[in-house]
């Protein structure tokens, strides 16, 4: 039992090359969630409600939403791998499946949902280069078929929502950070339900940027404090 218990402690957090590169992924996902927040309030509205937009809605803004999309997509694929790895990092025992199956589960939502992004973008942008007449018969077309057009991005955003969850699971019972980072992190539920572009959006981001940065302070705070 002591040997074991010697093994264990002689292993610390606190070794600077692991407080290095938890820092540096702690500094990204701090950023990267603080960038996320003004997103919604760039994010143009359907004129006809719903998600999917007509020519005249993306065509006067066509440089903004290829380049707010593309922003935005590459800063979830830093994100969210960003969090996952956190959340491994701290949950290192009493709910440790947990986290490795939500972090798995996020990582290949990221990937479908930066892949569905990516072409969402560009199917508007080129269709918004062309005539009215052209153009519009494409956005039209494209609108009618929502599983190829958001299919992809529909799917990895609720990958990436059940993923956080079930990491929340493991961290409500690690134990390894106070219970309000976990409740916070789950508003990402409520953005399914209300509209996450405009001030409700922004009402939304505020309490996942808030819990975002908690976890990311927690995990470098782990790392100068030997493993238990």
């Amino acid at each position: 039992m002591s040997t074991e218990t010697a093994r264990r402690s002689a292993v610390p957090a606190s070794d600077p090359v692991t407080r290095k590169r938890i820092g540096l992924v702690s500094l990204i996902f701090v950023i990267t969630s603080v960038a996320a927040v003004p997103g919604g309030l760039l994010w143009p509205e359907p004129s006809g409600g719903g998600e999917t937009y007509t020519y005249a809605d993306i065509q006067p803004l066509r440089d903004r939403w290829w380049g707010l999309l593309v922003v935005l997509s590459a800063n979830l694929v830093l994100n969210v791998p960003a969090q996952a790895l956190l959340t491994v990092f701290l949950v290192c025992h009493r709910g440790a499946p947990w986290a490795t199956i939500g972090g798995l589960v996020m990582w290949i939502g990221t990937a479908l949902y930066a892949v569905g992004v990516a072409g969402w973008a560009a199917t508007y942008y080129f269709a918004t280069g062309v005539d009215a007449a052209t153009g519009g018969a494409v956005m039209d077309h494209v609108a009618d078929d929502t599983p190829h057009l958001l299919g992809t991005v529909m799917a990895g955003a609720l990958m990436v929502a059940v993923g956080t969850v079930i990491q929340v699971i493991g961290l409500w019972r690690s134990h390894a950070v106070p219970r309000w980072i976990p409740v916070l992190l789950l508003v990402i539920v409520v953005t399914f339900v209300i509209p996450g572009s405009g001030w409700i959006g922004l009402i939304t981001a505020v309490p996942m940027t808030a819990g975002a940065v908690g976890l990311a302070y927690y995990a470098w705070r782990r790392t100068g404090t030997a493993v238990e």
